[in-house]
């Protein structure tokens, strides 16, 4: 990694704790602090996607332009790519799930809480419950960085190959595949945080019923045991970003 995307990157580390803090405190109703976690993890991406646009290709005179097709799943770091990828269906599935079943607080905020009625006369209710008050704003977010990845990753793939002031074709195949392990790993950041997240609040709310219904202490307790598969996928999230680059080989040009 060069001196320029680690200092992105870092600097994606440092504005992201700044925005999340600002986030956190300045947020109606516990609104910022289940935002403070995904736009963390937007800035991270940003970072990682800002330094891997400044590295610019070898320089020297272009004699030759290699014919070839590439596929941004051939870049892609598959076991990280298929874990982040469940990741965010997983988000996307708790969320959804959240929303339907959430209920107005007392002053008619929809997605506040979450209801259970115990009797035909008595009911219990626990906030913050992650409905529509929350799960909209946190997946607009999720969203934006997604796209925003998807975006880098074409770009990575389709940029031309350099070549070397000697001519030679410089074959950056390593250094591709290093930057989509780095935007990779910033989409598992930006999914996994507010995933363990929301499954913590999600847990905490369905547990915390008294009257709740069997199925609901199954899903509780299944959304915490959870978390150490989605904390592990966060660390190897964080590794793929922070990884140190290896030399990019050149190969002769064909003749």
């Amino acid at each position: 990694m060069t001196h320029t995307t680690a200092a992105w990157r870092w600097g994606g580390v440092g504005a992201g704790t700044l925005v999340a803090g600002v986030a956190a405190e300045s947020g109606a109703l516990g609104r910022g602090m289940m935002l403070a976690a995904p736009l963390f993890g937007l800035c991270v991406l940003a970072g990682v996607l800002v330094g891997e646009s400044s590295v610019g290709a070898p320089g020297g005179p272009t004699r030759l332009a290699a014919v070839e097709v590439r596929r941004v799943r051939d870049f892609l770091p598959r076991q990280l790519s298929n874990a982040v990828a469940t990741a965010a269906c997983a988000l996307a599935a708790l969320l959804l799930a959240t929303t339907a079943a959430a209920s107005p607080d007392d002053l008619g905020r929809a997605g506040r809480l979450l209801v259970c009625r115990c009797s035909p006369i008595s009911s219990e209710a626990h906030g913050p419950w992650a409905g529509s008050f929350y799960s909209v704003p946190l997946a607009g977010v999720v969203v934006v960085g997604i796209v925003t990845a998807i975006l880098a990753l074409r770009q990575i793939v389709r940029r031309p190959r350099p070549l070397d002031p000697s001519g030679r074709i410089v074959s950056d195949d390593v250094h591709r595949r290093h930057a989509a392990d780095a935007v990779t790993g910033a989409c598992g950041v930006l999914v996994t945080i507010p995933l363990i997240g929301v499954c913590l609040v999600t847990a905490g709310a369905l547990l915390s019923i008294t009257c709740r219904p069997a199925w609901w202490t199954a899903a509780g307790w299944l959304l915490i045991a959870l978390i150490p598969a989605w904390l592990v996928l966060l660390g190897r999230s964080c590794t793929a970003i922070f990884s140190a680059r290896r030399r990019t080989p050149a190969i002769q040009e064909p003749s």
